[in-house]
């Protein structure tokens, strides 16, 4: 083992008189910095109520993003967006049963009653002929009170038939489209209905009901934030705790250590609610990631200054602890914020926001680190400890010792498995499902597999078609482009069902026939399609004409499309493939196609590529970095391969195995690399001045982790263990990102323990070229 020289004494060494009095007006100096940093907090935390939150699906998205403005478009003119899907299950009955339905009737009565509620539709809503052969809507003759006669529910089977959206083929599960006059409508509304619905199933009218559509999913997102801010943040908190705590044995330490880590946390929110910024369930995350990035800050510090020799004073002790971190420290929170600040050239807002807000928090925990966690540490704990090497540097000395044997055929191995196992990164294809997104156990995903298995239909789309005219829907060439589509859109494999405004037209007509077959064919005429309209307008309750997907002037008409589970691509593919086809076929007709699964199927392709793009200049940055920092260009260009190999190889294990990228997995490419490069910096920066001050590179090395070695463990089992503890976030992209982050600073401490020793080694003489070697061979035993 190296014999590190003691700490000289004041008896030895007169001059350190003078050193402690500069040490101690260095230390009153950043007494009065913590004070001022409390200050800033506290002119601050009004602020803090500023801070908005959001679970809006779109906010992932650009508000210039074509796909966004047809999704907005769509939701201003029909309010499709604003929608509730209810599913309702019946146990082993049909719901065309002169009593069943009665069970959907009154559920929609009842729903339909509250206030906010604009529309409400199912079966129900189509028009029927009661005994005395007048037509109106079941729902019509059941308010007055007749009951539905087996004729009238045959008719009612023929149209569920038709339009497969409406009723199972089995005709127990039964689909309710729910609209809101207004998000706040939604929020007062939404829990009603669940009691409504709750109170029938517990009457044993419902064997159980299932919820989907754009509400649901906005509740689902809200629920996710929920359980990870109630349920994981804490417990990453007390982890983190403890574990310092357990490699401290100081409570006093860790009271220092949780001062610093609070103070980090209420300055970031306050500056979050100055700036605007707002908060989901992504960006929320950003302040987890906060509290372990400040962790791993105090964990260097704290640990180097319990190390001290205990000859020197807790001021003393502390100040030479901030000397030998403080540039680490500052470069690795430097590095940290540049991934997080990459971000920004995403093309989704939300992860834009996400990396705003992490960066914020990784510069307000530098500087609390620095500041208020030394002074709390020397006011209130006691004289350090000096303890003897713990369990993490008897394991960074059995690592090393396996770096210094790395000869050439063993480090040709290394580097030889490492770029096999990141060329599976070739593997990844891109693909964002936000209905992915959530636990298979989770209710939304449960009325997902229903709506797969008993309607047919995974991604709902709507086709959206602007005539440029007022009642442009009525002509007959409009009339024409939505027939030849509609049969188009019959060819698609990929398409369950489809349905528009004809189609509900056409199945009134037929029925004003009595089904004779020779009216079964599609309306094409347009003074039949405005008779029948109008016929429609007068037998049915709901007669606004967003009913039928067209908006109030009559110019635009939606096509409902159900497409069964694709990937991302082949959605991708099948909107450039309608697009088409209405360039050819009717090319003055104004055409957009959007829906969740598009929007998020697009964002994640440029999202992608745009994190790779990201990821690369942040390397680039960071290693410019580090060389001026270091004063040595030639160790930031090196210091880059130990750091890209980690996340390479990790995303090449990820290809092999899942082999799906999507928004969290694309943008955890540029934080990763920001945080994996902290070890490096320490490593690097003692390194250095260790080679600088005429030491050889194997000895370099060998002090370099004797002082590093620990904090370096402890730091990486730390942020593994929190990024560990999220992946049990019941919201898939927080999940992929602590999978994906949690492997990603593992694996890097392998390659800085090993691979960047190795080149360390291997190029000195490129790296330090002459510089001397003139420091005696300190003899050492063991690993």
């Amino acid at each position: 083992m190296i014999r590190l020289a003691p700490f000289p004494s004041e008896q030895c060494y007169p001059a350190l008189h003078t050193i402690k009095t500069m040490t101690r007006l260095s230390f009153r100096k950043l007494c009065i910095l913590s004070i001022l940093i409390v200050f800033a907090g506290v002119a601050l935390s009004p602020f803090i109520s500023n801070i908005i939150y959001r679970s809006e699906i779109t906010e992932y998205f650009r508000d210039d993003d074509p796909r966004v403005i047809a999704f907005h478009a769509l939701e201003s003119s029909l309010g499709f967006q604003q929608s509730l899907l209810v599913l309702l299950e019946l146990d082993q009955v049909s719901f065309l049963d002169s009593q069943q339905i009665l069970t959907l009737f009154n559920a929609e009565e009842a729903i339909r009653a509250l206030p906010g509620i604009t529309r409400v539709q199912s079966l129900l809503s189509n028009a029927v002929s009661a005994d005395d052969l007048e037509t109106r809507s079941a729902i019509s003759l059941l308010r007055k009170g007749e009951a539905l006669t087996d004729p009238a529910l045959g008719q009612l089977a023929d149209i569920a038939h038709r339009n497969g959206g409406m009723l199972s083929q089995d005709q127990r599960i039964a689909a309710v489209q729910v609209s809101f006059a207004s998000p706040d409508a939604i929020d007062a509304n939404y829990p009603a209905i669940r009691a409504i619905l709750d109170a029938r199933v517990q009457q044993k009218q419902l064997q159980q009901y299932f919820l989907l559509g754009p509400v649901e999913i906005k509740h689902a997102l809200h629920e996710a934030l929920m359980h990870d801010g109630v349920y994981l943040m804490p417990l990453v908190l007390l982890a983190g705790l403890g574990l310092l705590w357990y490699f401290l044995r100081s409570w006093w330490l860790v009271f220092s250590g949780a001062v610093s880590i609070i103070a980090a946390l209420w300055i970031t929110a306050g500056f979050v609610g100055l700036l605007g910024l707002t908060i989901n369930q992504t960006s929320g995350l950003a302040f987890c990631i906060t509290f372990i990035i400040a962790l791993a800050d105090i964990i260097h510090l704290l640990l180097s200054y319990s190390h001290q020799p205990r000859t020197q004073s807790n001021v003393a002790a502390m100040m030479n602890s901030m000397r030998g971190n403080g540039m680490s420290l500052f470069l690795t929170s430097l590095t940290t914020s540049i991934g997080f600040f990459s971000l920004n050239w995403s093309s989704s807002p939300v992860f834009a926001t996400f990396g705003n807000i992490a960066t914020i928090g990784v510069v307000c925990a530098f500087f609390t680190a620095v500041t208020i966690t030394p002074v709390v540490a020397v006011l209130v704990a006691p004289t350090n400890s000096g303890r003897e090497p713990d369990v993490f540097l008897r394991l960074v000395r059995r690592t090393f010792a396996f770096a210094r044997s790395l000869d050439h055929r063993r480090a040709f191995v290394l580097y030889g498995l490492s770029t096999l196992l990141a060329a599976g990164m070739l593997l990844n294809d891109y693909h964002n499902d936000p209905l992915d997104y959530f636990e298979e156990k989770s209710p939304i995903t449960q009325a997902t597999h229903i709506s797969e298995q008993d309607f047919g239909v995974h991604h709902p789309i709507s086709v959206y078609i602007d005539s440029g005219r007022d009642d442009g829907v009525f002509s007959q060439s409009f009339i024409n482009a939505v027939v030849n589509f509609q049969a188009w859109l019959d060819s698609r494999s990929a398409v369950s069902r489809q349905s528009s405004y004809l189609d509900t037209l056409q199945n009134l007509n037929l029925h004003l026939h009595e089904y004779d077959a020779r009216w079964g064919a599609p309306l094409t005429q347009e003074h039949v399609v405005a008779d029948t309209w109008n016929l429609y307008q007068m037998s049915s309750p709901d007669t606004a004409p967003q009913s039928l997907g067209i908006d109030a002037g009559f110019r635009a008409a939606s096509v409902s499309v159900g497409l069964q589970r694709l990937r991302s691509q082949q959605l991708l593919d099948l909107e450039q493939e309608i697009l088409a086809w209405f360039n050819v076929n009717a090319p003055e007709l104004n055409v957009s196609v959007t829906g969740h699964a598009l929007l998020f199927a697009g964002i994640g392709k440029d999202l992608t590529q745009n994190m790779f793009v990201g990821g690369l200049l942040s390397a680039m940055v960071i290693s410019l970095l580090l060389g001026l920092f270091l004063g040595n260009m030639k160790i930031g260009l090196i210091s880059m391969i130990p750091n890209l190999f980690p996340a390479a190889v990790v995303f090449g294990i990820w290809g092999a195995g899942k082999g799906i990228i999507d928004i969290a997995a694309a943008g955890t490419l540029s934080i990763s690399l920001g945080i994996v490069v902290d070890d490096t910096i320490h490593i690097l920066k003692r390194y250095i001045d260790y080679r600088k001050s005429g030491y050889s590179p194997q000895h370099s090395l060998h002090l370099t982790f004797e002082h590093v070695g620990s904090a370096l463990v402890l730091t990486t089992v730390v942020l593994t263990l929190g990024m560990s503890i999220l992946t049990f976030s019941i919201f898939g992209p927080n999940k992929t990102t602590a999978q994906l982050m949690s492997c990603t600073i593992f694996v890097a401490l392998f390659y800085d323990l090993v691979m960047l020793p190795h080149l360390l080694k291997v190029l000195d003489r490129w790296l330090f070229a002459g510089v001397p070697i003139h420091r005696p061979e300190l003899a050492f035993t063991g690993p």
